[in-house]
């Protein structure tokens, strides 16, 4: 179900007009009337709007989630499958700075190895 048409609902259970709706978050009744009719509202405003019906944000947030996967399908699998690209390429990262650090730490060994052969000759 639509998450505008989730607040819809509930707000209409509770008795309430977008009006008073809106006067209780602090917002304009055109924003809740938005709302209602898009999906589109930011984190801040749906748990305000939350609060006031009594309804739980991250039961509303995963069904945010699921109307993503739902509306834009590869789009959603694309950006997670991206994610998981950067998280991998964060840990090769990880990796390849030990290496460096310890490649490093190799090639200042040997030059004081060298400068202590080149002082005994």
């Amino acid at each position: 179900m639509h998450i505008g048409l989730r607040i819809k609902i509930a707000r209409i259970s509770k008795g309430l007009k977008q009006e008073e709706l809106a006067d209780k978050i602090n917002k304009t009744r055109p924003l809740i009337s938005s709302i209602e009719q898009t999906g589109k509202v930011s984190h801040y405003t749906l748990k305000k709007i939350c609060e006031v019906l009594g309804l739980q944000i991250h039961e509303i947030e995963s069904s945010m989630v699921a109307e993503s996967k739902e509306s834009y399908g590869d789009q959603f699998q694309e950006l997670l499958s991206l994610k998981n690209r950067i998280k991998e390429i964060q840990e090769d990262n990880a990796q390849l700075r030990l290496f460096i650090t310890a490649q490093s730490e190799l090639i200042k060994k040997q030059k004081e190895f060298i400068n202590k052969l080149s002082k005994s000759s």
